[in-house]
């Protein structure tokens, strides 16, 4: 057989974004936690968050994003050869949820794999999409998460930041004419040394559940490190801002949005004063949705291109950071803005 050719490049062609129909605003978490509206809003920006219904499963949020961006395409999606599923809040320990989500979609030649990349996972997974768009096939690629159902609802410190929602990009070999997100460079990094600083220790081979760690509660638990965190997820979002950027023999300057994991707001007010960028040049929707991990970037490029400030000639930043510990970035040439289909059953603005 003869070899693969690689094209010219990859670009995302359609994306798709879904946020679960209960939003729940902050002083509902006066119900569970000693908190208000201000409390939260004045630490991260925080207004809103989007919950899960009963019975709402990871796969099925993962798979609504999913189906939405394939009709924005207008693609079949007997023709996906991937579907890639970033997410920290699986369906469950095995299978993969992308194989629940491939079935759902009837992506019925695709090879389906998770990836547990924390925050960044989205853009470390575009970098996997791109490598194979690149040879001539099609990838689905998936950030969804499902938070609302894995943490510890009466920890003020971490409960509040979280939401649920998903969101999904087609990539493909790029075509001349076709609008897209060209792919231009995709930075990722992780260090495992700061592995224990951010996650969920509790669940897997090695800190097995036991009956009197469920009583307690361990098994919702979520680990944070706050202000080194906080500290970290600052810097590597500006070192891999940079690197992508300098790879890509681009700079700063050239930048017309950034469009980053939106955490918290003062980490993306922290990140846009290091950088020095324009406040206007950075989109956030983390008040309305709070932090939905992987799904975040999807979510926000769905809705930055609704509000028209993405436009053809642009340059693109999208950055992120998460557990692991975890940081990424990718700079992207806008070649025409790819079609959006979403439910996101946002607030009032």
């Amino acid at each position: 057989m003869a070899p693969v050719e690689d094209t010219a490049g990859a670009g995302i062609v359609a994306i798709g974004a879904y946020a679960p129909r209960h939003r729940m605003v902050n002083d509902e978490w006066a119900q569970h936690i000693d908190t208000s509206d201000a409390w939260i809003y004045t630490r991260t920006g925080i207004k809103a968050r989007h919950i899960a219904a009963a019975g709402e499963s990871t796969a099925m949020v993962a798979a609504r994003a999913g189906n939405l961006c394939l009709e924005a395409a207008e693609f079949d999606p007997a023709a996906v050869r991937w579907v890639l599923v970033s997410t920290d809040t699986p369906e469950m320990w095995n299978p993969a949820t992308a194989c629940f989500v491939q079935a759902e979609l009837g992506a019925t030649r695709a090879v389906a794999l998770d990836l547990t990349g924390g925050c960044s996972g989205f853009i470390a997974g575009l970098a996997l999409a791109e490598a194979r768009a690149r040879l001539g096939e099609p990838v689905l690629l998936i950030g969804c998460e499902v938070l609302s159902q894995a943490m510890d609802w009466s920890d003020r410190s971490t409960a509040v930041l979280f939401g649920d929602g998903a969101g999904a990009a087609l990539v493909m070999p790029r075509e001349p004419g076709r609008p897209a997100f060209e792919i231009m460079n995709i930075y990722a990094r992780t260090d495992g040394r700061d592995a224990d600083i951010l996650g969920k220790p509790y669940g897997g081979t090695r800190n097995p559940l036991t009956p009197e760690l469920v009583r307690e509660g361990h098994h919702h638990r979520i680990v944070m490190h706050g202000p080194y965190v906080f500290r970290n997820a600052v810097t590597k979002m500006a070192e891999a801002a940079q690197a992508a950027l300098e790879d890509a023999g681009l700079r700063l300057e050239d930048v017309d949005l950034v469009v980053p994991h939106q955490a918290n707001q003062r980490i993306i007010d922290a990140l846009t004063d290091r950088l020095k960028i324009p406040r206007d040049k950075v989109f956030s929707n983390v008040e309305e949705y709070a932090n939905t991990g992987s799904a975040s970037i999807g979510i926000a490029l769905a809705e930055a291109i609704a509000a028209g400030l993405i436009r053809a000639g642009q340059i693109v930043l999208t950055v992120a950071f998460g557990s692991g510990f975890s940081w990424a970035a990718s700079v992207w040439r806008v070649t025409g803005v790819p079609p959006v289909r979403s439910e996101l059953n946002r607030g009032p603005s």
